[in-house]
C-alpha cells in the first residue's frame, strides 16, 4: 500500500510540477511578445490556466511529500522517491540544453547568414523565448538540487538512491555522446558533400553539426568524468547497468562501423567494375556511410577498450569469462547472419550468370555481386574472429571447457542458429516441393529451372549451417557427459532413513534421473552410525523428521561428517517448513537431487523458485516481446526465400 500511495503521490507532484513550470514560461513568453489580442491573449490564457490549475494541486501533494520524507527514514530513502527527484532533474536541466542548442545552432546558422528555419530545434523561437525556458528551467532545477541534495545529508538507506544516481548519470552521458556523434556526422557530411541535396545547402549541415558539437562535446566529457570519479566507490566499479551500458555502446559501435563499411565497399567495387561514378558522385554516394563510421568507429574503439579493461579487471575468473564469452557470440551471431546472407547473394547471382536469364540486367547483376562481396567481407571476418576462439574455448578439457560448454549464452547461440536454420529448411524445401509438384500437374513457373535452383541453393546453405551447428552442439553434449561423468564418480551420497520406504526409493529415482553416474547408498539408522566408508561420502542425504529428532550416535557422526547435508522436508507432527510443509514429496525429492547435481559440478546451489506475481508479469512481458520476434524472423527467413 505504501509504493502505491507513493507512486501517486510523486507521480501528481511530477506531473503538477511540469504544468506549472511550463505554465510560468508561457507566462513570460507572453509578456516578452508584447501581444495582448489574436494569438498573444491565448497564449496568456493557456499559461495561466495551467498556473492556476497546477499550483494547488503541486502544493496538496508536494507538502505532505516532504513532510513524509522529514519524519520516516524509509520515505526519505524510497525509490519512488528518488526516481521523482532525478527524473525531476532530468525533465529540467535538459530543456535548459536543448534551449542552449537552439541558441547556438541559430548563432551559426545567423554567422552563415542562413535562415532559421534549417535549425535542427527552436528554428521558429527566438532568444528571448529560449532565455526564459533556460531561466525558469535553472530555477526549478536549482531548487530540485537543494532537495535532492538535503536528501544525501541525511544518508539515506538501502541502494535507492545510489542506483538511481548512477542511471541519471549514465543517461546525462549517453545524451551527450548522442548529440556529440550526431555534431560530428554533420560536420563530415559538410567535408564530403557537394552541391546541393534535397533543397538542404552544406552549409547547414556545418552550422547544425558545429551547434550539435559545441554543447554535446563538452556536456560528454562531464557527464562522462563524473561517471569515471565515480568509480572510486565499489559499488559503481561493480555495478550491472555499468557493464549494460558499455555492452550497448560497443555494440552499437561495431554495428556503426560493419554497415557503413559494408556500404562504402559496396561503392568502391561498384567503381573497379564499371560504375560511372564521377568524383562528386562517389563523394556524395559514400558521404553518409562514411560520416557515420568515423563517430561510431570512436565509439567503438573507446568503449569496447573500457569494456575489455573492465572485465579484465573483475576479480572472479568464471564472470570475467563469462562476460567475455556473451559479447563474442553477440558478434559471433550477427557475423554469421551476415555470412550466410551475403553467401546466399553471390549463389543466386551465379545462378543467373551460369543460366543466363534474360530477366535480369547487366546492372542489376551488377550491383547484386558488389552487395555479395561486400556482405562477405564484412560478416565472414566477424564470423571467424568471433567464433573461433568460443569454438577452440569450449573444445578444451578441464574447468574452463566444462564452463565454455555450459554457458547459457552459448547454449543460445547454437539454439538459435539450428532453429533459424531448421525453419529455412523446412520453408525452402517445402517451396521446391510446391513448385515441382505444381510442375507435375500442368502448371510450371514462368521460369522454373531458376525457381528451383535458387529454392536448392538455399536449402543446401542452410542445411550445411545446420550440419555444422548442430555436429558442434553434439560435440559439446560428448564432451559436457564425460566430463560430467566424472565429477559425478567422484562425489559419493549418503541417504540415511528409518526404513526402506517411499522416501528412499523417491531420492534414490531422483538422483538416477538427474546423474546416473552418482555413487548412492542408502545407510538405515538402526544399523548404527556409517562405517569409515560411507562417512567419505560427500554428502548425506536426510529427511527432516530424522533431523528433528535423531539418535543420540547418529547426532554426534552428523556433527563430525565433512560433507554437505541435504535435509528433505518431510511431515512431522507440529512441525512446520518454510519453503516445505505440505510439499509432495516428489517434488521435493527432484530438487534435492537438483542440488546435488549443482554441487557434483561444483556450480552454486540454486534459490528456491518464486512465484511472484512480478515474475509472471515479466514472463508475459518477455512473451509478448519474444513471440514477435521470432515471428519476425520467421517472416525474415521466409521473404529471404521468395526474393
Amino acid at each position: 500500500m505504501q509504493t502505491i500511495r507513493r507512486l501517486y503521490q510523486y507521480l501528481v507532484v511530477f506531473i503538477s510540477l511540469e504544468v506549472v513550470l511550463w505554465g510560468l514560461i508561457g507566462l513570460a513568453r507572453s509578456a516578452f511578445s508584447g501581444e495582448v489580442v489574436g494569438g498573444g491573449a491565448s497564449q496568456l490564457a493557456s499559461a495561466l490556466s495551467l498556473i492556476l490549475v497546477g499550483v494547488p494541486v503541486f502544493l496538496l501533494h508536494w507538502i505532505p511529500a516532504q513532510r513524509n520524507a522529514a519524519k520516516d527514514e524509509e520515505e526519505r530513502s524510497s525509490r519512488i522517491r528518488a526516481m521523482f527527484l532525478y527524473g525531476a532533474l532530468l525533465a529540467t536541466l535538459i530543456p535548459i540544453a536543448q534551449n542552449v542548442l537552439a541558441l547556438i545552432n541559430r548563432l551559426w546558422l545567423q554567422l552563415l547568414q542562413l535562415p532559421p528555419y534549417y535549425a535542427i530545434l527552436g528554428s521558429s523561437q527566438n532568444w528571448a523565448e529560449n532565455l526564459v525556458a533556460i531561466l525558469l528551467n535553472g530555477l526549478m532545477a536549482g531548487y530540485l538540487f537543494y532537495v535532492t541534495r538535503g536528501n544525501w545529508v541525511e544518508h539515506p538507506t538501502g541502494n535507492a538512491f545510489p542506483e538511481t544516481r548512477r542511471l541519471y548519470r549514465y543517461l546525462w552521458a549517453l545524451y551527450a555522446l548522442a548529440m556529440s556523434i550526431g555534431g560530428v556526422m554533420q560536420v563530415l557530411q559538410y567535408i564530403l558533400t557537394t552541391g546541393e541535396t534535397l533543397g538542404v545547402t552544406p552549409h547547414s549541415r556545418l552550422a547544425n553539426g558545429l551547434a550539435l558539437l559545441i554543447l554535446g562535446a563538452p556536456l560528454w566529457v562531464l557527464a562522462w568524468r563524473r561517471v569515471q570519479l565515480s568509480l572510486a566507490q565499489p559499488d559503481e566499479q561493480a555495478s550491472i547497468l555499468r557493464l549494460v551500458i558499455l555492452y550497448i555502446l560497443s555494440l552499437i559501435g561495431v554495428w556503426g562501423v560493419l554497415i557503413p563499411t559494408g556500404i562504402v565497399l559496396n561503392t568502391i567495387l561498384l567503381a573497379l567494375l564499371g560504375e560511372g561514378f564521377s568524383s562528386l558522385d562517389f563523394l556524395n554516394e559514400i558521404s553518409i556511410p562514411l560520416s557515420t563510421l568515423v563517430p561510431l568507429g570512436g565509439v567503438w574503439f573507446y568503449y569496447g577498450r573500457t569494456l575489455s579493461t573492465e572485465i579484465a579487471l573483475l576479480p572472479e575468473s568464471l564472470r570475467r569469462s563469462g562476460l567475455r564469452r556473451a559479447y563474442f557470440y553477440i558478434l559471433a551471431f550477427f557475423g554469421s547472419v551476415a555470412f550466410i546472407t551475403g553467401l546466399h547473394m553471390l549463389l543466386s547471382f551465379l545462378i543467373d550468370m551460369l543460366i543466363g536469364t534474360s530477366t535480369v540486367g547487366v546492372v542489376t547483376l551488377r550491383s547484386r555481386l558488389t552487395a555479395a562481396l561486400a556482405t562477405l567481407i564484412v560478416g565472414l571476418p566477424l564470423w571467424i574472429q568471433t567464433w573461433r576462439p568460443m569454438a577452440k574455448e569450449a573444445s578444451q578439457e578441464g574447468e574452463a571447457g566444462d564452463h565454455a560448454r555450459r554457458s547459457l549464452v552459448r547454449k543460445i547461440y547454437l539454439y538459435l542458429v539450428l532453429f533459424a536454420c531448421v525453419i529455412a529448411v523446412m520453408v525452402a524445401t517445402g517451396s521446391l516441393v510446391f513448385e515441382l509438384l505444381k510442375a507435375m500437374l500442368g502448371d510450371p513457373a514462368t521460369d522454373l529451372l531458376r525457381e528451383s535452383l535458387m529454392l536448392l541453393e538455399l536449402l543446401i546453405l542452410f542445411s550445411l549451417a545446420l550440419v555444422y551447428h548442430g555436429a558442434a552442439l553434439r560435440a559439446d553434449n560428448r564432451l559436457a557427459a564425460r566430463s560430467l561423468a566424472r565429477l559425478h564418480e567422484a562425489f559419493p551420497v549418503l541417504v540415511l532413513a528409518s526404513e526402506i520406504g517411499e522416501f528412499t526409493e523417491s531420492i534414490i529415482s531422483a538422483l538416477g534421473r538427474e546423474a546416473e553416474s552418482l555413487p548412492v547408498v542408502i545407510h538405515l539408522i538402526e544399523r548404527g552410525i556409517p562405517d569409515k566408508t560411507l562417512s567419505e561420502a560427500r554428502a548425506v542425504i536426510l529427511p527432516s523428521d530424522l533431523s528433528v529428532s535423531p539418535p543420540e550416535a547418529v547426532r554426534l557422526w552428523l556433527k563430525d561428517f565433512d560433507g554437505q547435508s541435504i535435509v528433505v522436508p518431510t511431515p512431522k507432527e507440529h512441525w512446520h517448513w518454510v519453503y516445505g510443509s505440505g510439499r509432495d514429496l516428489s517434488k521435493a525429492a527432484r530438487e534435492t537431487a537438483r542440488i546435488i547435481r549443482h554441487m557434483a559440478e561444483g556450480e552454486d546451489l540454486p534459490g528456491p523458485r518464486d512465484a511472484s506475481p512480478w515474475r509472471i508479469v515479466l514472463y508475459v512481458l518477455a512473451g509478448m516481446i519474444g513471440l514477435p520476434l521470432a515471428l519476425s524472423l520467421i517472416g525474415s527467413l521466409m521473404s529471404l526465400v521468395f526474393d
